[in-house]
C-alpha cells in the first residue's frame, strides 16, 4: 500500500482528465442527429432498415479530454454472404455505404463533411467532433439486431469479418463492476490513453483496453496510487518480446492482439518501454517516506498540467 495515497490529488488529475459536460451535450447532440437521419424509414436509407447503436471510447466512457469522435454502427438488414435483404436484392459494399451517405449527402449541415471512398472502412464526418458511421450487416444465421457478430468489411483484406461492438463493451463494463475491480478498470484505460498521448505513442485505444482486460482482477483493486503502480509493475515484469510471443486475445476472443495486423511489434516495444519507466517512477512514488517526492514522482507520470503540486 502506498505510504501516500495522494487521494485528493488523483481526484484532481481524474477531473482533468475526463471530458466536461460540453463536450457530452455536443456529442450526443450530433449523434441524434445522425442517427435519425440514418433510421428515418422515409429517408434515403430507408430501404436497408438501419439500426444504429454506438462503439468506442464515447460511449465506453473511456474518453480523455474531451469527446472528440464518436463512432456509430450503421446494422443493416442485410445478411452476408450475399448481402441480401427481405426483397432477396443482393447489395455489395459500396451500394450500402452510397445508401447509408445519402441521407447525410442531403443534409445541408453535413453535405460538405462527409468523407468515404472505395477503400474506406468508414464514413467520416468531420464536425469539429469527428464522427465515424461503420455499415455493418448481418452474418449469416443471425437475424437478432442484439446478437453478434455483425459483418463489417475490411478494405486491408477486402472482406467482410466478425464485428462485436456491443459485446466488447459488455465485457469492459462487467470487469469495471465494483465486485471485480472496484470500478477502477475503465479509469486505468484512462490513464494509460492519457500516458500514450503525453508522450505521442502509437498505441490503440482498443489495444490498451484488451491488454488491461487480460490481466487478473486483483491489479485493479485499491486506491488509484496502489492499482496504477501494481498495473505498471506487471507489465514491465516480462520483457517485451516475452510479452508478445504470449496470446492476449480480445475479451470476445476473435482474435490476438500481439499480431503484426494488430499492435505492431515495434510499436508494442516503444509503449512496453514508456510503461517500465512508469513502473520505476511509480515505485518511488509509493515507497517514499517524503510526500513531495511522491508527488513529483507522479508528476513525471502524468504531467505537471494534469498532476497538481498541491490540492485544497
Amino acid at each position: 500500500m502506498a505510504v501516500h495515497s495522494l487521494s485528493k490529488h488523483f481526484q484532481s488529475f481524474f477531473g482533468s482528465l475526463n471530458p466536461g459536460s460540453s463536450f457530452e451535450q455536443k456529442a450526443s447532440s450530433q449523434h441524434n442527429t445522425i442517427r435519425g437521419l440514418i433510421e428515418d424509414r422515409n429517408g434515403p436509407a430507408a430501404e436497408l432498415w438501419p439500426i444504429t447503436f454506438l462503439q468506442g471510447s464515447y460511449r465506453q466512457q473511456t474518453s480523455i479530454y474531451s469527446i472528440n469522435d464518436v463512432d456509430i454502427v450503421a446494422l443493416c438488414n442485410l445478411i452476408y454472404p450475399g448481402s441480401s435483404g427481405g426483397s432477396g436484392r443482393s447489395y455489395g459494399r459500396d451500394e450500402i455505404f452510397r445508401l447509408i451517405a445519402a441521407p447525410l449527402l442531403a443534409d445541408g449541415r453535413y453535405r460538405e463533411k462527409v468523407i468515404f471512398g472505395p477503400q474506406s472502412m468508414c464514413i467520416k464526418i468531420d464536425l469539429g467532433i469527428k464522427v465515424e458511421i461503420l455499415p455493418v450487416v448481418f452474418k449469416a444465421g443471425t437475424t437478432d439486431p442484439d446478437k453478434e457478430p455483425f459483418m463489417l468489411y475490411r478494405p486491408e483484406t477486402n472482406q467482410w469479418e466478425n464485428g462485436f461492438a456491443r459485446y466488447h463493451q459488455g465485457w469492459l463494463s462487467v470487469k469495471n463492476s465494483a465486485n471485480r475491480t472496484q470500478g477502477n478498470f475503465i479509469p486505468a484505460i484512462k490513464v494509460l490513453k492519457h500516458i500514450r498521448s503525453l508522450f505521442g505513442l502509437k498505441a490503440v485505444s482498443f489495444h490498451i483496453e484488451c491488454l488491461l482486460y487480460s490481466l487478473p482482477d486483483n491489479f485493479f483493486v485499491g486506491a488509484a496510487a496502489d492499482y496504477l503502480a501494481s498495473i505498471f509493475r506487471v507489465i514491465a515484469a516480462y520483457k517485451p518480446e516475452e510479452w508478445y510471443r504470449t496470446k492476449r486475445m480480445t475479451p470476445c476472443g476473435d482474435r490476438d492482439i500481439f499480431t503484426g495486423a494488430e499492435w505492431r511489434e515495434q510499436d508494442w516495444g516503444q509503449f512496453h518501454e514508456l510503461i517500465s519507466n512508469c513502473s520505476g517512477l511509480a515505485e518511488i512514488a509509493i515507497t517514499t517516506p517524503r510526500e513531495s517526492v511522491a508527488i513529483q514522482a507522479w508528476q513525471a507520470i502524468l504531467g505537471n498540467d494534469f498532476f497538481p503540486a498541491r490540492v485544497s
